[in-house]
């Protein structure tokens, strides 16, 4: 049989686009060459604590003052969020912390919405999301929201739910498979149901959190699993205690970002914690990553080998954002934020009379 050099041609270009492994190779991965042949496991990536809370740093309910689009476009890689039941949407889950009546960053829909936009542009990127669930909304709503934005399609599945740090794909294999974002969540997950929401704590330990003080304490704090079996989430993070109507609630230690996001602080801490459990951290969390320099971006930079470029870094300050008596009442729990927010309403009330 006779048989083209056409046919032939045409016969390669159909396999190569029903078989992504032949897909054409990534030339740059999350932005650098160098980070191609890496497991997923063994880079380390920015995070933005609480990415969808965003504010001026005046504002007490907010953790950045950029919004997720301009987050991942300055190189930030886990994006951290928290949701509660709110809203008529169809997942019925809005962003926010403690409250979305007082402090709402929008419903789960919206916000996935803009991580797919990003992730159909940027077609070389991996990206994480931690999901933190404290009011154990059931796993199939999350898939719900994730499903409309169309974010499942680019999703990391594991049948088992636990992957030890050793065996986590390259960042290039993820990217030629096209599975380029990774979930987790902290309760309520369920891998015979959603296999594309992994428990976070059978993957990940974190350091403790809502820490006052430096340097950070390096103990692994929350973990299912051998920790060191497991990727590492350094919470480098800085709260300070606010008080509002005879309530006191942790806030983000604003004061001291320009110290706490510097590239010493971040570099220095992330090594101390090193020498205790001999490797890197795979994700930084910080808030406001931008202020500082770029400190935290450049101190991952620095970790994974490459050098890092702060001149598009977006600017330090937002203007947008709630008042900053909103912000805290968005801090407080439910029943103090419900209790405080009758008293303003009667003050107000009373002062108008």
């Amino acid at each position: 049989m006779k048989v083209t050099l056409a046919a032939l041609a045409a016969l390669f270009a159909a396999g190569v686009s029903a078989n992504p492994l032949l897909a054409k190779r990534a030339t740059k991965c999350n932005g650098y060459s160098q980070l191609c042949n890496k497991q997923y496991s063994n880079v380390t990536y920015v995070g933005a604590h609480n990415s969808y809370a965003v504010g001026q740093t005046s504002n007490s309910a907010a953790n950045q003052n950029v919004n997720v689009t301009t987050q991942l476009n300055d190189g930030v890689r886990l994006l951290q969020i928290q949701g509660h039941t709110y809203g008529n949407s169809g997942s019925g889950i809005s962003l926010c912390h403690t409250s979305c009546a007082l402090y709402n960053g929008g419903t789960l829909e919206d916000y996935m919405k803009n991580v797919t936009s990003w992730l159909d542009e940027n077609k070389n990127d991996v990206v994480t999301i931690i999901i933190s669930n404290p009011s154990d909304i059931d796993v199939s709503k999350w898939a719900q929201g994730i499903q409309s934005a169309g974010l499942n399609r680019y999703a990391y599945t594991s049948d088992s739910g636990s992957v030890d740090r050793d065996n986590w794909p390259t960042l290039q294999n993820m990217i030629s498979q096209n599975k380029r974002v990774v979930i987790f969540m902290d309760r309520k997950t369920d891998i015979s149901q959603t296999n594309f929401i992994l428990p976070e704590f059978n993957n990940i330990w974190e350091n403790p959190y809502d820490q006052r003080s430096l340097p950070f304490n390096c103990t692994a704090d929350r973990y299912n699993r051998t920790p060191s079996k497991l990727m590492y989430l350094h919470n480098n993070v800085i709260d300070k205690e606010q008080s509002l109507l005879g309530q006191t609630f942790s806030v983000p230690n604003t004061d001291n970002l320009t110290n706490t996001n510097s590239y010493e602080v971040v570099y220095d801490a992330v090594n101390s914690c090193a020498k205790q459990h001999n490797y890197y951290p795979t994700f930084i969390l910080v808030d406001y990553y931008n202020i500082g320099g770029g400190g935290p971006l450049q101190a991952a930079a620095k970790m994974n080998g490459v050098q890092y470029d702060n001149s598009t870094l977006s600017s330090s300050e937002s203007s947008t954002g709630s008042s900053a008596t909103a912000g805290a009442l968005a801090m407080l729990p439910p029943h103090a934020a419900f209790a405080t927010t009758l008293a303003l309403c009667v003050a107000f009330i009373l002062s108008t009379a």
